[in-house]
């Protein structure tokens, strides 16, 4: 049987952004739906206020800031731990922004100015390129990223 692990990302308090009302909460429901009604084997939560997380290798702060976003893709993901047949869900909740025609998920943490994005904000394609190595068949992705440009093109 295919074993389904997810990643829930929700934020609601930022440094250089306005504040979300129910992003946080977004994600706790997807990661007891995931949990409770899909039987989901595992899954990791990030919001403002989410405990530790205690078996990727080490224990981790679980707190959606740029270098532990990054730090979490780098280190659970260096090698394969599903297989064929498998799926993994990634769910984020929180800002989202388009800039040099990319794809930005924005952490707490994110400088949204044009001098500041490429490097506090999660490029979309490092989330694909880092999922993808954790050898599921299958790479889902839920983005509730609201955003405020005007732009027909990305998230």
């Amino acid at each position: 049987m295919a074993k389904n692990w997810a990643i829930c990302v929700g934020i609601n308090h930022y440094d250089n952004m306005p504040t979300l009302q129910y992003a946080q909460r977004d994600a706790e429901l997807m990661r007891d739906y995931f949990l409770n009604d899909a039987g989901f084997e595992k899954v990791y939560l990030f919001t403002d206020n989410s405990p530790e997380i205690n078996d990727a290798g080490k224990p981790f702060n679980s707190q959606p800031t740029y270098g532990t976003l990054k730090r979490f893709l780098r280190v659970r993901f260096n090698k394969e731990f599903l297989s064929a047949g498998d799926n993994f869900w990634f769910f984020y909740s929180g800002h989202g922004m388009r800039f040099s025609d990319r794809d930005y998920l924005m952490p707490t943490d994110a400088d949204p100015h044009p001098d500041g994005v490429e490097d506090t904000a999660i490029p979309l394609y490092l989330v694909t390129e880092r999922l993808r190595r954790c050898g599921a068949d299958n790479v889902i992705l839920f983005l509730d990223a609201c955003r405020s440009q005007e732009s027909s093109k990305g998230l």
